[in-house]
């Protein structure tokens, strides 16, 4: 038992006062993983089986391609359609949530048409407004909702962005370092970095577990040069005024945050060494499925450890080429009906990453967390920055979601399908995002830019159904 009285560190602060909450019963901290696919997220693809005849057509040739007009459509609705699907048979694709199914929720027929379509809505898929152009992702107008959400819950590192390219569109070369995908932002203007590079990614989230000489070596000089510089930057400021005194504020507030999470880190070397990932040769590999792979196995074990309450994972773009499920087009080619079976391959791409969040799960799943375990208190949103398709028209935009039941959000096993766009009861995904935002205590009535072709009230609120 934690003595209410006992002096702790103040870098151990953060998670002392997380086991003093457990040990009084207080809920854990709600987490959130956003993984985020490219060229759209395929409704009828989502559909439980036994529903198929049901809720899914033929759908009309609208890219190019010889094999496009094979795609198949989810049938319009005018009304909510709400199914459990404890007796349904998730898709294929979807086959590997199957044991988790009493834990998911498949969103449908929710629009995003104040976002831009096209190849991508860039920042609109998080942010809810018109962001970008076909190869540009243009100004940042708000607040995306994984940034908030980090803000609201903020822990050692408040944000983890991992990708494995920056540019939405471009060649299939996988990309490395820390990148700017367009996906997710602070404030107007302001982007949240990712990093691409999975070696890189666990160095900077677990240095503090470096157990090589070179590596604690490291340590030390990155630690003392950040000292130095905080130190070089005061002197100098004393000396200066106006504008250029203002500058050196935010370049000391940034240094003297870096160091300080250094020490925050070093207060919990133990912890995050337990729970550190073991690196191997898929942290160093070109190929796009070991990459993305990877960057689970380290979004993972950065919650487990504590390090962050947010992940955001973009597992490609639409120059990828995924030669590790042997695609023979890019993911561009792709949503083009180009190849030889292009909806066969984007079943697989999805298969691949429903099975990549299936065992992130599973292992959240495995980790004892107060009176349950760590994904009673994680939700995990699948979704696509470019709503149902290839040159979305954003009219639906599905999302997988997969919750614990500590999120106080009903994703206990069920298809919710709301009526199509500009019917009654039409819902938006800015309703869906401030239902996030209510389940972690972060309460607003509007999000985003407004669909000026629906009803205003009806894109006020979280949705009911969910909450």
């Amino acid at each position: 038992m934690l003595s209410a009285g006992a002096a702790i560190s103040p870098l151990l602060a953060p998670f002392m006062q997380r086991a003093r909450a457990e040990a009084d019963g207080a809920a854990p901290p709600l987490r959130f993983v956003f993984v985020v696919k490219s060229s759209g997220l395929t409704p009828a693809e989502l559909v439980p089986q036994e529903m198929t005849d049901e809720r899914v057509v033929v759908g009309d040739a609208t890219n190019s391609g010889p094999n496009y007009q094979q795609a198949l459509q989810l049938k319009p609705t005018n009304t909510l359609i709400d199914r459990p699907l404890a007796k349904l048979t998730l898709h294929e694709s979807m086959a590997a949530l199957e044991p988790f199914k009493d834990r998911v929720a498949i969103v449908q027929g929710l629009s995003g048409k104040m976002c831009r379509g096209g190849h991508s809505s860039w920042f609109g898929a998080m942010g809810c407004y018109r962001a970008g152009g076909e190869h540009d992702s243009g100004n940042i107008i708000g607040p995306t909702i994984d940034a908030l959400l980090a803000k609201h819950q903020p822990s050692i590192f408040p944000h983890v962005g991992l990708t494995t390219r920056g540019r939405l569109m471009g060649g299939t070369s996988i990309e490395d370092g820390v990148v700017y995908p367009g996906l997710s932002a602070w404030s107007r203007n302001r982007q949240v970095p990712y990093q691409a590079t999975p070696l890189t990614a666990y160095k900077e989230l677990f240095s503090v577990a470096a157990t090589s000489q070179d590596d604690l070596i490291a340590n030390r000089l990155n630690g003392t040069l950040l000292d130095f510089m905080v130190g070089d930057i005061k002197r100098l400021q004393s000396n200066i005024a106006g504008a250029e005194k203002e500058k050196l504020e935010i370049y000391l507030d940034g240094f003297e945050g870096l160091r300080e999470r250094q020490r925050r880190l070093k207060g919990v070397e133990a912890q995050v060494r337990r729970h550190a990932p073991v690196v191997t040769d898929k942290y160093t590999s070109k190929v796009e499925t070991d990459r993305i792979e990877a960057h689970f196995d380290i979004a993972t074990a950065a919650l487990i450890a504590g390090l962050t309450n947010v992940v955001t994972i973009r597992p490609d773009g639409l120059g990828t080429l995924y030669t590790g499920l042997a695609a023979d087009k890019g993911v561009h080619g792709l949503g083009h009906g180009e190849g030889a079976d292009p909806i066969g391959h984007r079943r697989n791409i999805r298969r691949f990453h429903v099975e990549q969040i299936t065992r992130l799960a599973a292992k959240l799943k495995s980790t004892p967390e107060g009176r349950g375990t760590m994904l009673d208190n994680t939700v995990i949103v699948y979704f696509s920055d470019a709503g149902e398709k290839h040159h979305a028209s954003s009219t639906q935009w599905p999302f997988v979601l997969v919750g614990g039941p500590a999120s106080k959000l009903k994703t206990t096993g069920r298809y919710l399908q709301y009526p199509s766009y500009q019917q009654p009861r039409h819902r938006t995904i800015a309703n869906l995002h401030m239902t996030l935002a209510h389940a972690a205590g972060l309460k607003f009535e509007t999000f985003g830019q407004l669909d000026l072709n629906l009803d205003e009230q009806s894109q006020h609120g979280p949705l009911r159904e969910l909450v």
